[in-house]
Parts: C-alpha cells; structure tokens; sequence
C-alpha cells in the first residue's frame, strides 16, 4: 500500500527555535501511543470466559503472549497470514493449558479475540496531547514492528494520525527493530541526520538500544517503572505521556 497519508511535506511541522532541540522525533506505537496490552487483556478476557474451561486467566494471558510473540515474527516474514496466525496462536494455547478444543472452537477463539481486540483499542492517555503539543517543534514519526496496514489502521481510529509525518512498519521496509536498517530509513524519510533526531519507545531492546546504535538520542517509555535491562547511563525515562507541558522539555532537549 501506499505510504503517501503519512510521508507528508516537511513544511508540517515548524523548525525548532532552538538549534539543538531535534527536528524529529520518533516514536515507538504498540505500548508507547497505543495501548495494545489493554486492547489485548480486554479481548482475551472475553475468550477466556467462554473458552478457557476453569483455568486460570493470568496463566492464559502467559502463554498467550508466549505464542503471539513467536506467531507475530512468522506473520512479519511473510510465512503466515494474520488470520492463520491467529488460529495458530490460540492453538497452541489451548494445547499448552490442556483445552481440549476442536477446530470451530479454534476459529471460534480467534475470531472472538479479533473483534474484542478492535473494540477495545485506544491511545494511551496522553498520546495525542503530547504528539500535538510536538507539532510546532518538530516533525513526528512512527517506527513500528509489525504491519503497515494495521498500524495504518490504529493510528485512524484512535484519532492518531492527522499528527504523524511518516509511518514507517517493518513489514514495508524489510527491516525490524532492533536493526539499525529501519533508523535509517525514518532518518531518511524525514529528512533529519541522526543527531537531529530523538526516538521514545517502550522495549529496551528494540527501542532504545536499536536507537542508540543508529546514533539517536533515546528516551525510555517505563510505565511500569522497571529496572533498564542494559547500562541506563544517559538514557532518561518517563512514565507517563501526561502532561505534556512536563514530557515536551525532555523530548526537545532543554529540560534542565
């Protein structure tokens, strides 16, 4: 599909007053604007209530991840098609918990997952707030493991995408994070060299470190206030995207 709705004009986003403040700045999407893991939580649960035969809805929600995450990168290498994944995923949870569940009960699953999922989805608090309080300063973009047409999608819904200048998913551009390749390429995109850019995002490792290693400056996205897998030296953090006026000074580099 064409990228054109989020490759907009630069002349978008105003150049920053102050020379050091980055002209770009990145963001992270599933669990740093979107709040996939409560879309994903409201929409298992439903599941688990209908399909979960007693067990216990936290080790349902375990190996649940377990299989979305190893469905997730087969779906990325073009091996499986999201339906078929889905199938697959809440097999292999039914088998991992014991379920004994036929195949309409499978497709049953997955399609009930699906439609809570799309329900339940939102913007974090604070999300578009802050992207928007960005818009005099710097251009925004978003660079995302997993589909375009699906973060296309969230960004829509959730009232997202009038503020985004480039989308870029790893499914179009044939790189993931960590890989400094799709930095690269959101560099490119946006017109800014590394140093006049700034990347937030939730995972240690594919935002930050994959950040780091393509020369941009890092901010870590810790809701939950975990301690940084890697040396954290340098690497500033905040929990919340709210209130603006608190996140924008760290983002653009002039927080004292």
């Amino acid at each position: 599909m064409a990228r054109a709705a989020f490759d907009k004009a630069s002349a978008s986003a105003k150049a920053p007053a102050d020379k050091s403040a980055p002209r770009a700045v990145l963001f992270d999407l599933d669990d740093t604007l979107f709040d996939h893991r409560r879309s994903a939580r409201a929409a298992l649960t439903e599941v688990h209530r209908v399909h979960g035969c007693g067990t216990d809805l936290d080790a349902f929600e375990r190996e649940h991840t377990v299989s979305l995450e190893v469905m997730h990168l087969e779906v990325l290498a073009g091996r499986m098609g999201l339906d078929d994944a889905r199938r697959e995923r809440f097999r292999r949870v039914f088998s991992a918990l014991g379920i004994a569940v036929d195949d309409d009960g499978v497709h049953a699953a997955a399609s009930a997952y699906r439609a809570g999922y799309m329900v339940a989805r939102r913007a974090l608090d604070g999300a578009a707030e802050l992207l928007l309080a960005i818009r005099p300063h710097a251009r925004i973009g978003i660079v995302t493991n997993n589909l375009l047409e699906e973060q296309r999608d969230k960004l829509s819904y959730c009232g997202l995408a009038e503020y985004v200048d480039v989308l870029i998913a790893s499914e179009d551009v044939g790189v993931a994070k960590p890989d400094r390749g799709i930095f690269d390429i959101a560099l490119d995109r946006m017109g800014v060299p590394a140093e006049d850019a700034v990347m937030v995002g939730d995972s240690w490792i594919n935002d930050i470190a994959g950040a780091m290693n393509a020369g941009i400056r890092a901010i870590w996205f810790n809701p939950d206030r975990r301690p940084a897998p890697g040396d954290p030296a340098g690497v500033p953090e905040i929990h919340s995207l709210a209130p603006a006026a608190d996140v924008l000074p760290l983002l653009l580099g002039t927080s004292p």
